[in-house]
């Protein structure tokens, strides 16, 4: 379902105030921009790139570096017109989003409280100038193809998402899972081709050396307990919980997607609740996963929100609470002090409370017709 003039107008509106308010933040603030930035710079100089992780985090897959050349070249000039630009970006970007996830729902009030249960996330975003709108846009085109039969397309949007980030490379997992395959060469072609590519001005042998480099030194500071990550290897770092114990809790989550998904052989098949979910599942299972990661949970939040069906008892309630917990309305100074524990790890605890609700979802619904897609 397209747009109206008039639901036009006002999304454009909302999206310039929008804008008016997030592009300033980003100018003032704006670091995880501004550090890539130097990674460009490297690139258009001919320097190594990976010889280091930045303190407390790693860089950007290798496309990054290259996709950020223009914005790199804005900076020689003005770095607060290159913020800017990436802020505008952004919003384009999640306006994008809107628009796409607006076709699964009968009005806009699923798609407005999906925004409000990722409010913190999102915003943190464009205080961090983070890319998170771009994975956004990308998932959400990707599960639109899905429903309309494109798979090469939606493996495109996947590979282009993984080139970015690298972990939106686990959609191919559930690509492979319900036999997309050719989505999956699509997506692999696409990732490795960009990957690969952007590191072609060091030639042939040092493309391939530089993704090397990238891989080692990320692996070297992602390893449990190594930093304060909302996804499930937080835990480690929080509570000092064992490698075992986050490792099971890790397949457990892995499990229950799957069975979620299974469930669709008899009932349900839904493009965007099933990208949805597998993407909350790969945020969650993702060795960094900082709280702007839980922009992506907007999909879900949609779904959930867009449900006319009967739900099963104490639904509500849980909804609310992940909902409080995704939103980061309660990392506001109103966390009580004896849930110091959930607030250490708070988009984590909401993440595997929304993913617990998606399940329960397609669960307490197993009679449903089968749709197309």
């Amino acid at each position: 379902m397209s747009l109206s003039p008039r639901e036009r107008r006002w999304l454009i509106g909302v999206g310039v105030l929008y804008a008016a308010v997030v592009i300033p933040i980003g100018i003032r603030k704006g670091g995880d921009f501004t550090q890539e930035l130097t990674e460009s710079e490297r690139l258009l100089r001919g320097l190594p790139l990976y010889v280091a992780n930045p303190e407390g985090g790693i860089w950007w897959p290798p496309f990054t570096a290259l996709g950020l050349v223009p914005f790199a070249l804005v900076a020689r000039w003005s770095l607060a017109v290159a913020k800017a630009g990436w802020a505008l970006l952004n919003v384009a970007c999640l306006g994008w989003s809107l628009v796409l996830a607006r076709r699964w729902t009968t009005d806009w009030m699923p798609v407005v409280l999906g925004l409000a249960a990722v409010g913190k996330p999102l915003q943190s975003n464009f205080e961090h100038l983070n890319l998170t709108p771009l994975l956004l846009g990308l998932i959400v085109a990707a599960a639109a193809d899905l429903q309309t039969r494109r798979e090469v397309r939606a493996g495109t949007w996947i590979g282009l998402a993984g080139a970015i980030k690298g972990f939106p490379l686990l959609l191919l997992l559930y690509f492979a899972y319900r036999r997309y395959w050719k989505g999956v060469a699509a997506g692999l072609a696409v990732a490795g081709t960009l990957t690969v590519g952007a590191m072609l001005p060091f030639g042939l042998r040092g493309s391939g050396e530089a993704v090397l480099d990238w891989v080692r030194i990320s692996q070297a500071a992602t390893g449990f307990g190594k930093l304060g990550t909302q996804s499930l290897p937080g835990f480690s770092f929080f509570f000092g919980w064992p490698v075992p114990v986050v490792v099971a809790l890790e397949l457990g989550c892995v499990a229950a997607v799957a069975f979620a998904l299974r469930r669709a052989a008899g009932g349900e098949r839904n493009a965007l609740y099933e990208v949805g979910l597998v993407t909350l599942g790969a945020v969650l299972v993702s060795p960094v996963a900082w709280l702007y990661y839980y922009t992506l949970a907007f999909p879900a939040w949609v779904v959930l929100l867009s449900r006319s069906t009967p739900r099963p008892a104490g639904f509500r309630a849980m909804l609310l609470a992940a909902a409080m917990l995704t939103s980061g309305l309660l990392t506001f100074g109103l966390y009580p002090q004896f849930l110091w524990f959930i607030r250490e790890a708070n988009y984590t605890w909401g993440g595997l409370l929304l993913c617990a609700v998606l399940v329960t979802q397609r669960v307490a619904q197993p009679h449903l017709r089968p749709q197309p897609i």
